[in-house]
């Protein structure tokens, strides 16, 4: 990553751009909503630690929001968006190498679980719905981010 003048040097720049999402989400969603339904996923246990207690973590946000307008305004807000939306896509990403699970639908799309049973759950939904994406093969990983190992659909999960 570039970079991004991440004012908190305590935070890899990883964990500043997830609060920064995390700011931008409690303006629309408000503080108790964003951290109960989009709460932070930090790469560095203390963060983690600190984002699991919501009270310790108000206070941190409190103690540390305004730094994230003064960031945007010193770097530009096109600059800030644009970080932010690499920052939501690379978290994308992270999420879905570290599903283990997954199912190839009839038109080539990908669909990520992380187990097995999410899997098979998803095929329970799709078969014979057809707002659903229809499953074609099932998927498997050995290793996070690995490469895919296709098994035929069978009959009936």
């Amino acid at each position: 990553m570039a970079d991004i003048q991440n004012p908190m040097p305590d935070l890899s720049d990883y964990d500043w751009l997830e609060f920064v999402s995390y700011v931008w989400k409690t303006e629309n969603e408000g503080f108790t909503y964003a951290y109960e339904n989009y709460s932070p996923d930090f790469e560095s246990t203390d963060m983690q630690a600190l984002a699991a207690d919501m009270g310790r973590f108000r206070t941190y946000f409190i103690d540390n929001v305004d730094k994230v307008e003064q960031w945007a305004t010193a770097i530009g807000w096109e600059a800030a968006v644009n970080l932010h939306n690499d920052h939501v896509d690379e978290s994308r990403q992270r999420d879905q190498d570290a599903c283990l699970w997954g199912v190839r639908c009839a038109d080539g799309y990908v669909v990520h679980e992380r187990s097995e049973a999410d899997r098979d759950a998803f095929i329970a939904r799709s078969r014979g719905n057809s707002s659903y994406r229809q499953p074609a093969a099932l998927l498997h990983r050995d290793v996070p981010g690995g490469d895919w190992t296709d098994s035929p659909l069978p009959a009936s999960v």
